[in-house]
């Protein structure tokens, strides 16, 4: 019985006789200073992109990119602490949310910051990170105009098209969206009518390829189907070629 001025006494269980030395924790996913790349470990990796002869890797596991150098077999940080937000400035410092989709153009690599709903930009030559939409962890929506103002919904896939624009898979709104990096505009594309028998809106699309002037490729994610879209006669459906 227990009394009513006190707190109960936990049960205790006898303790097993230690068999030898405790087994070594696993290593940490985050990854920190450069190692050998077959003794690491990555964590959800999402996309990959090509550069200078070394392949980045979007880890949104642990809310970083990645680096993997070929000439030496080492992967090392390319940006992020393993910290979940959105702060800019050197990559080493930088605090990132689920990178998902890459994009390379020049020096910049460009990634969806899935968790806060941004499209953030790695300058590979100076080592910076740069937001150009997205506000933080709990800013979304589906707002076009300038960049500062601009809102996304957990935007997954990105490509470059022919003038340089960024396009976006913005999952979560169901849209394909445009930032022009010159004007700081962002802008939603009219996909078009349907020329399918069967007409449905993208569900939640993950990843979009340009595939020449006017023709998109999107991955419907939710429809399980791949989308051709043809911006110059205005029309979208199921990609059978």
């Amino acid at each position: 019985m227990i009394a009513s001025s006190g707190w109960p006494t936990p049960a205790t269980t006898p303790c097993a006789a230690s068999s030898g030395p405790a087994a070594p924790s696993p290593p940490s996913p985050i990854l920190r200073a450069p190692e050998p790349a077959q003794g690491s470990q990555l964590a959800s990796p999402w996309d990959i992109e090509l550069a200078n002869g070394n392949v980045y890797i979007a880890n949104a596991g642990t809310h970083q990119l990645a680096v993997y150098h070929p000439a030496n077999d080492l992967l090392a940080v390319a940006a992020g602490t393993g910290a979940e937000n959105l702060r800019d400035g050197p990559a080493t410092h930088a605090l990132l949310a689920q990178p998902s989709g890459l994009a390379l153009q020049g020096n910049s690599l460009y990634f969806a910051d899935s968790e806060t709903s941004a499209i953030r930009r790695l300058d590979l030559a100076e080592g910076d990170v740069e937001t150009l939409v997205g506000q933080g962890l709990f800013d979304f929506g589906a707002e076009d105009g300038p960049f500062e103002g601009a809102l996304l919904q957990h935007a997954l896939g990105l490509a470059i098209d022919e003038d340089g624009s960024i396009l976006v898979a913005d999952s979560y709104n169901g849209l394909i969206r445009r930032l022009d990096p010159t004007s700081r505009q962002a802008t939603t594309i009219d996909i078009g009518a349907c020329r399918d028998a069967v007409c449905l809106p993208a569900a939640e699309p993950a990843g979009i390829a340009f595939a020449g002037p006017g023709r998109l490729l999107l991955s419907d994610t939710n429809n399980h189907r791949i989308l051709e879209i043809n911006l110059k006669s205005g029309t979208y459906g199921r990609w059978s070629k």
